[in-house]
């Protein structure tokens, strides 16, 4: 804990004095090709402290055993045999369908209901308490409810990631339709518009850039409780992947998946990134 600790305040007084040494100016724009460049040097700077603390021909000149952190080298040569042996390209695919089918039941139910809980207050009143799950109960505590609902079955896996983007989701709708300013509704009720074209051409349209901004981010969350999803009797997918090789002891192999998860999560952001792009050009985007 103490050590913890230190790292913290270490970290935090080094982040300050970058900054004002650095003299950084407040909101000041950055170059794209600054910004990459920034983000490149981090990511050389992770992967050579990764190189340093796991290099050595022995575990006795490693800094770190590989059962506790494998090599770069060692991860990547768990990839083939995860790939020949156990599935590995099968498993993601298994992976992407569940995220997405769990996302997608999520998202048919939470945007209505947020829409009409952010503008009907007896509906708002009404379903309170499922805004109130989201905000204080732990998602994990539906991992077993789900296992008792549906059992160790195909369905368990994707209801408990719908429930996960569901309460991640409905408090964000309602807070997107709940920041529409009062002046668009005023305007469209001065020229006769009706209580659900209020609803339907005015809240929802200037509201929609920022639902799937909400929505790009969730789907994102849909993949990090995916090991959650199928950490129990999934037979396949990453998840299982994970669990195997953590019986076995196969440090390396965990972290060929987490790279795995990770890179796919990051290519789906990115399609929804262009995808937002395509939809709302007038959207001012980073």
């Amino acid at each position: 804990m103490l050590g913890f600790l230190i790292f913290a305040l270490a970290f935090v007084t080094l982040l300050t004095l970058v900054v004002r040494l650095g003299q950084l100016r407040v909101r000041r724009e950055l170059p794209e090709t600054k910004s990459l460049g920034l983000t490149v040097a981090f990511v050389a700077l992770l992967l050579a402290a990764w190189w340093f603390v796991t290099h050595g021909a022995t575990v006795e000149q490693r800094i770190l055993p590989p059962l506790i952190l494998p090599s770069p080298l060692e991860v990547l040569q768990a990839f083939p045999a995860l790939h020949f042996q156990q599935g590995l390209v099968r498993s993601a695919g298994i992976s992407f369908l569940r995220v997405t089918a769990g996302f997608a039941l999520a998202t048919i139910v939470a945007v209505p209901l947020g829409v009409y809980m952010a503008t009907f207050p007896p509906i708002a009143a009404f379903f309170r308490p499922l805004a109130l799950i989201g905000a204080y109960v732990p998602i994990v505590v539906f991992v077993p409810l789900t296992l008792a609902w549906f059992g160790l079955s195909e369905t368990q896996k994707v209801g408990f990631l719908f429930i996960g983007c569901f309460v991640a989701l409905l408090p964000l709708v309602i807070k997107d339709i709940s920041d529409v300013p009062a002046a668009y509704l005023d305007v469209a009720v001065t020229k006769g518009a009706t209580q659900w074209q209020l609803v339907r051409h005015v809240l929802f349209p200037v509201a929609q850039a920022n639902i799937w901004d909400h929505l790009r981010g969730v789907y994102g969350v849909g993949w990090g409780w995916i090991i959650l999803a199928e950490v129990v009797n999934a037979e396949r997918g990453l998840g299982y992947l994970i669990d195997i090789s953590n019986r076995r002891g196969h440090t390396n192999a965990i972290f060929a998946v987490i790279i795995v998860i990770v890179l796919i999560a990051i290519a789906c952001d990115q399609l929804w990134r262009l995808g937002g792009r395509v939809l709302f050009p007038f959207v001012n985007r980073e």
